[in-house]
């Protein structure tokens, strides 16, 4: 069982005192009177140490990067001592990062929260020892002393014992104590110790450890830095792919159809048969080359790593089957991903304008806002477009989304249609 902020101590009588967390959690408390004595006043005086020899650079610097250390030795130690006693994983502080000037991690250290946030936890252990170690006295001792009253409180010279303002002085009363003094045993003293540990628990949580919504903002950070690690393999495959398919595969079938090409030339009078077939043979390797220049043109174009967004974009309006007007203003260049999603959206919107839209003239404008890359393709077709609609709009949209970017469509029946993709440009 992991807790993070309630003790681990059962509420429950029958199985309180079945649970070693109500001895460990007793020890815990009883140890935090030590840790407040000896690690809470050795940290104190670091700390206040180091703030007053901060205007001595040769010896503030020094102690404030000390004290810093310090902090976050004697918390670490802390989260170990609740982990072992009360079963409590506690996220730890992260301390901060070193810049490699004495100076400025000095100043750093000194305006870290999460060292003050300790600092305030060993503060706030002494009067938490000092109610602790007592309330332990009282649910530990005084209850088993009272319950063998009535076998000694005769033997007082004056016959009789008395707790606080009522007297024993009979058997029959002594029997009550004792009563009185076994259900508070019983019940009372391990809810005591429940209810401090709890509040121990709450304190380390809460001044040791970072706060839930650390904690989850540093997740989403590393899943946005998993996911980004994720997008720029799979751009660095397209780009290994289409190197391969360009420099392999592309490369041998121009050599075939070369080859072919010869062998239709010298059969002049040859079988009209055989002829043909190589002429078949010939075309379709002719075909299978445009094929795969078309498809590694929609990988990942060497243009586009060697020159940019607008090379590789009035590549791609040339090959288009209708007029394209292109323009493109990226200062400074994004990332080769970014550059191979604007370049997919832009391929895939014209080849759907050609398609499907049945319009005169495109217009490509990609330009960037801060760190947004804007692209807008517009036709003049009969609209009419919608990404619930079609696959490949569905697909733009999925490929954009991968990498925190949006895409909008407008395209009224009777056009004009305007896709707008935007996608974050990280540099």
């Amino acid at each position: 069982m992991v807790t993070t902020v309630a003790s681990p101590v059962p509420r429950a009588p029958w199985r309180i005192w079945r649970s070693p967390y109500l001895w460990l959690a007793a020890v815990h408390l009883f140890v935090d009177g030590l840790v407040a004595i000896t690690v809470g006043l050795l940290v104190l005086t670091m700390v206040l140490v180091a703030i007053l020899g901060l205007p001595l650079a040769f010896l503030g610097i020094p102690l404030t990067l000390g004290a810093n250390r310090a902090v976050y030795a004697a918390g670490g130690w802390e989260r170990r001592r609740a982990r072992i006693t009360r079963d409590q994983e506690i996220p730890p502080l992260i301390p901060p990062g070193r810049t490699g000037s004495a100076v400025v991690d000095a100043r750093v250290a000194l305006a870290d929260r999460g060292m003050w946030h300790q600092f305030l936890y060993f503060v706030l252990l002494v009067p938490m020892a000092t109610v602790s170690i007592p309330a332990i006295v009282i649910a530990w001792s005084v209850p088993p002393v009272l319950l063998f009253l009535p076998l000694y409180f005769s033997k007082f010279e004056i016959g009789r014992a008395q707790v606080g303002p009522f007297v024993i002085d009979t058997v029959t009363v002594a029997l009550v104590v004792a009563g009185l003094a076994l259900l508070f045993l019983l019940l009372v003293s391990p809810l005591m110790i429940r209810g401090l540990s709890a509040v121990d628990a709450l304190l380390a949580r809460r001044l040791l450890g970072r706060s839930e919504t650390g904690e989850l903002a540093e997740r989403v950070s590393r899943l946005v830095t998993s996911r980004q690690q994720v997008v720029d393999s799979a751009e660095a495959e397209r780009r290994r792919m289409e190197r391969d398919l360009h420099d392999g595969a592309q490369q041998r079938l121009v050599s075939l159809a070369m080859t072919l090409g010869r062998a239709k030339n010298r059969l002049v009078e040859a079988d009209p048969e055989i002829k043909e077939l190589v002429e078949e043979a010939h075309a379709e390797a002719l075909l299978a080359i445009g094929e795969l220049r078309d498809l590694t043109r929609g990988l990942h174009p060497p243009v586009l790593t060697d020159r940019g967004l607008d090379a590789a974009i009035s590549a791609v309006a040339a090959r288009a089957p209708l007029p394209v007007r292109v323009e493109v203003t990226v200062e400074p260049r994004p990332s080769l991903t970014i550059e191979s999603i604007a370049y997919f959206v832009v391929t895939e919107a014209l080849t759907n304008v050609a398609k499907h839209a049945q319009a005169a003239r495109a217009e490509v404008r990609i330009y960037r806002v801060g760190d947004i890359l804007r692209i807008v393709v517009t036709d003049d077709g009969r609209g009419g477009a919608a990404a619930e609609l079609g696959t490949g709009l569905r697909g733009l949209a999925d490929r954009v989304a991968g990498v925190d970017g949006t895409l909008d469509v407008v395209s009224p029946l009777g056009g004009p249609t305007t896709l707008t993709a935007e996608v974050p440009c990280g540099t």
